[in-house]
């Protein structure tokens, strides 16, 4: 399954909507903590690089926002001590990267911040 095809997106738009109650517990990304700024960074740089040549458009679809928010961002063991500004942007990126990599994509990003 590509993650542009129709079924991806529903499955996505579905996994939103549930809305599951947080959970109190250590965090769900196993990266060392950071900046808000040196993690926003290696996501830009990354989707930036998965975005197809001419195919960037200003804002994911509005599903993917909030997987990454969820999955991704609030995840991050640092995450609480970033303003929300911040954790949006983070989303923003994430969310791009998401759009045109799937879960590749946050595997990289992983890979990355455990890099850094």
């Amino acid at each position: 399954m590509e993650a542009d095809e129709p079924e991806v997106r529903e499955l996505v738009a579905a996994l939103v909507r549930a809305e599951a109650p947080e959970v109190a517990g250590p965090p769900g990304l196993e990266v060392p903590e950071a900046a808000a700024e040196e993690v926003i960074a290696v996501a830009r740089r990354l989707a930036l690089r998965a975005v197809p040549e001419g195919r960037w458009r200003p804002g994911s679809a509005p599903g993917l926002l909030g997987l990454a928010a969820a999955l991704v961002v609030d995840e991050h063991p640092s995450a609480p001590g970033w303003s929300a500004a911040e954790r949006e942007r983070l989303a923003t990126w994430v969310a791009a990267l998401i759009e045109h990599r799937g879960e590749d994509g946050v595997q990289e990003l992983l890979l990355a911040l455990n890099e850094a």
